[in-house]
């Protein structure tokens, strides 16, 4: 990597503000689809085995918005990113 390299030769390496910012978007979607697997999923899949239909409506409503959300956050993300470079 890059990083490596520059350290190998003493150099100071600093990465661009463009690549901080992509990294930490990257985390919150990780983020968000960790909240959608394991928390949301586990919801409808309740929902579901005991017959909860509205119950597991709602839960798939969630997973919808987080989608969407989690989506748009990507998108933006390349959107900037390709207007910057």
């Amino acid at each position: 990597s890059v990083y490596h390299m520059a350290a190998q030769a003493d150099l100071q390496f600093n990465m661009p503000l463009a690549w901080k910012v992509m990294t930490v978007l990257g985390l919150v979607m990780a983020g968000i689809f960790g909240h959608i697997r394991f928390a949301l999923f586990k919801r409808l899949d309740r929902a579901v085995q005991a017959g909860d239909w509205p119950a597991g409506g709602k839960a798939l409503a969630s997973i919808r918005v987080w989608v969407a959300a989690n989506l748009a956050l990507g998108v933006a993300i390349v959107t900037a990113l390709r207007l910057t470079v």
